[in-house]
């Protein structure tokens, strides 16, 4: 397969994916390996695809007229699994996380937790890293897109509950 058809053949199964894909499970459906996916990646994404790359894969941006609201927050690394799991028991899901720092500026990372699943799955692989939080003393904004704009004051008022709610850092 030349690598303008396998691009169409990425394009076509994230479309069609309800849950992010592994660049390595790309790379063995179409006989090639995880770097080739990611270069291809790269440049679906150079071209405008709106491929977005989540620490479980990547997925197709969807447009949505689902209300979204950002939420700064602080906490410690202990807190990190309470904060993620009140935003999804609220109803929310987490779109990303951002800082601001000091000397890149903005550093936005895609999340895309839904469910307790994908939660899991985040959580199981923190042991083994650092959070993009600690950059910043647990100081980090949530994008955080629900069926409501009750559901988004209901998951502000649960992290304000929680001590988590800041003013913008």
């Amino acid at each position: 397969m030349d690598a303008a058809r396998r691009r169409k053949t990425i394009l076509k199964r994230l479309g069609a994916a309800s849950a992010p894909i592994p660049a390595a499970a790309l790379g063995a459906e179409l006989g090639v390996s995880r770097q080739i996916v990611v270069g291809d990646v790269a440049l679906l994404r150079a071209a405008g695809h709106p491929v977005r790359a989540t620490n479980r894969g990547y997925l197709l941006s969807r447009p949505t007229a689902r209300p979204r609201r950002s939420f700064p927050v602080q906490h410690t690394r202990d807190e990190i699994a309470a904060e993620l799991e009140a935003i999804l028991q609220e109803g929310g899901t987490v779109l990303d996380t951002s800082i601001e720092h000091r000397l890149y500026g903005q550093i936005t990372v895609d999340l895309i937790l839904r469910d307790r699943a994908d939660l899991a799955q985040f959580l199981a692989r923190l042991p083994e890293s650092s959070s993009l939080a600690e950059l910043t003393n647990g100081w980090h904004t949530h994008t955080v897109e629900a069926d409501s704009e009750e559901i988004l004051d209901a998951v502000g008022r649960r992290l304000d509950e929680l001590g988590f709610l800041r003013e913008e850092y």
